[in-house]
């Protein structure tokens, strides 16, 4: 306790010193104004101050008339220097001509002035005083000269400068991000309350703007986290380009960026970001190389979208998923039925949760089978959901469920661990199947954990990884993440799984990647498949498909055989394995056994 009152004690202490001290000033100046007479009081007096304190006498125009002896040792000069000189050889130029101004009103009227002055010494360097000039008075009344009584503060003045420096600092840690310099959340969040406030004043409407670097984390993932810091500093760089009185810009961590444009129309705004995005755009070198990096950004507008900063900011948040979720590398604004929206997939997400929770999700397994003699028939893992209500539901009902990362994440490693439960329920079973394929996607990629567990599940099961096909659409090829999908099929293909390509036709793969990547297996679309006997243009594509597959060494599997014509038709074009309702829809690994027992046998005349 005695402790923490010391502290305000002594300072309480210190401003009754300084109180009494400036008091006695201002005192001894009063009794110095009087004009002067051969009084033993007023020789004291002078005395005291000559001992103790700077002290200069000027004429009223300036001119120094006497120094004592701590005025020259301060200042640098001697007394032959200074007197006769005007009092401006000591001006250090830190004042304005508005401070000297204000000063001789107050000291050319009589009156006695307090302040605190720079001076510079003969050495160019300056110094601080605490400074009181008295105008002396004539017996007339008017003023005939001045003492300056000063008292060196330069010490004072360096903690102060010190103490204010540390306090910049410390406030620019708290409101700036230290990455690219742009203010951080916490001032974001101040800036947008303030704003909030304003605006509701004053009827005034502005805009919110959040931004999300497209493919941030794949380039952390596959070039480090140096080069995901560089990319952001670029980024600063380039939205501070756009610096202006009426937008205001910050980092909200990671790879977000908030934007606030007051004082625009909604044209005015939709313009200025999509230049924003365009020039995050430009190319920027990423590892060593010149990548195009893309951005989504979601407007919000006050007090349209929101009257509040929570409601204000959801909206914009809803208008960047809808950005990012349509493709990305583009601006959305606001639409209110994207609540509607994000309430249902909030309720989505958490009825999977609550079904993975509750064992609620299975697998089912479709025969894959062959045309060629002597090889057996595989299968490819579908996911169900074995809904309390609705019943039975394939991923067309919840897949909006795998846009959320965690979700996506949990029902993958559901899959994995499943698909080897069951794969040991076939082998107990001595069901006549190959290969389980199994569906992965982008997040099986992200990070090692999903792959090294598919190994432990193999250690530990006695199941080898050449039990196993992965199949990966084409999407997956593209962009940042690229490279670690590659590695992570590569570190399947050389265990010994088979790769797959799903859905081919369909999306953007090009015969590069079938060159270059280790993959196995075409599948077909059942796009393409369902119109092979009435289109032309799809049977020429599903030939032409399995004979560039043939001459890179690939398999080929046509998806969706549902009649014996298509059958028929893929059988004349060596299509080397079918797919479909045909043979048999997905059913329970409970049921497999019979299913499999039944299927044709591996002779394409058989199929008939």
């Amino acid at each position: 306790m005695t402790e923490k009152k010391a502290a305000p004690e002594k300072k309480h202490a210190l401003d009754q010193q300084t109180s009494s001290f400036t008091d006695a000033v201002e005192e001894i100046a009063r009794k110095l104004q009087r004009p002067l007479q051969p009084d033993l009081e007023d020789d004291f007096i002078r005395y005291a101050l000559d001992s103790a304190a700077i002290v200069a006498h000027t004429d009223v125009r300036g001119t120094i008339t006497y120094v004592n002896r701590k005025f020259c040792e301060i200042s640098g000069y001697t007394a032959r220097e200074l007197i006769g000189a005007n009092h401006r050889i000591l001006h250090s130029g830190v004042h304005s001509k508005d401070f000297f101004r204000d000063m001789y009103r107050e000291i050319a009227h009589g009156k006695i002035w307090h302040g605190e002055i720079c001076n510079r010494r003969k050495d160019g360097s300056h110094y601080w005083v605490d400074t009181t000039i008295v105008p002396h008075l004539s017996p007339a009344g008017k003023v005939d000269s001045y003492t300056a009584i000063r008292f060196d503060i330069s010490d004072r003045k360096k903690l102060e400068s010190a103490l204010r420096t540390s306090k910049e600092h410390l406030d620019r840690l708290a409101n700036l991000d230290p990455l690219t310099g742009l203010p951080n959340r916490r001032r974001f969040q101040e800036y947008l309350e303030m704003q909030v406030q304003d605006h509701e004043r004053s009827n005034g409407i502005f805009h919110l703007a959040l931004l999300d670097v497209d493919s941030f984390k794949e380039v952390n993932d596959t070039f480090g986290h140096h080069a995901g810091d560089v990319l952001l500093q670029n980024i600063g760089k380039r939205l501070r380009s756009f610096e202006d009185s009426q937008l205001f810009m910050s980092r909200m961590g990671g790879d977000e960026f908030s934007l606030i444009l007051v004082g625009a129309t909604d044209c005015e705004a939709d313009e200025l970001f999509e230049e924003i995005l365009e020039a995050i755009r430009q190319p920027m070198v990423i590892g060593t190389t010149p990548r195009r990096i893309s951005s989504s950004l979601g407007i919000a507008r006050f007090p349209r979208d929101g009257k509040d900063v929570g409601n204000l900011f959801k909206a914009a948040d809803l208008a960047l998923y809808k950005a990012k979720a349509l493709g990305r590398d583009r601006v959305e604004v606001f639409q209110p039925q994207l609540r509607e929206v994000a309430r249902r997939k909030s309720a989505l997400y958490e009825e999977i949760e609550g079904g993975l929770e509750h064992g609620e999700f299975e697998l089912h397994y479709q025969p894959i089978i062959p045309l060629l003699s002597g090889q057996a028939i595989s299968l490819e893992a579908l996911m169900r959901w074995r809904h309390p209500e609705r019943g039975l539901l394939t991923p067309a009902y919840f897949g909006e469920g795998f846009e959320d990362p965690a979700i996506r994440a949990a029902l993958g490693m559901f899959m994995l661990e499943r698909i080897f439960a069951d794969a040991q329920s076939l082998r107990q079973a001595e069901a006549p199947s190959h290969r389980i394929a199994m569906n992965l996607t982008n997040s099986d990629f992200r990070s090692d954990i999903f792959l090294d567990r598919f190994f432990e599940l193999c250690a530990e099961t006695g199941i080898g990884p050449e039990s196993f096909s992965a199949e990966m659409t084409e999407g997956m090829l593209l962009g940042l993440a690229q490279k670690r999908v590659e590695q992570g099929l590569k570190r399947l293909h050389m265990a010994g799984v088979e790769v797959a390509l799903d859905d081919f036709g369909t999306g953007f793969a090009s015969l590069t990647h079938l060159r270059r990547l280790p993959i196995d297996r075409l599948k077909i679309d059942r796009s393409f498949v369902a119109n092979i006997a009435a289109s032309p243009e799809d049977r020429a594509i599903v030939r032409g498909v399995i004979q560039i597959a043939h001459s890179l060494g690939k398999t080929v599997t046509a998806e969706g055989v549902e009649t014996i014509e298509q059958i028929d038709l893929l059988s004349d074009m060596k299509c080397d394995h079918l797919q479909g309702w045909y043979f048999s829809p997905a059913c329970e690994v409970r049921e497999l056994p019979e299913v499999l027992a039944m299927m044709p046998k591996l002779d394409a005349e058989k199929l008939h």
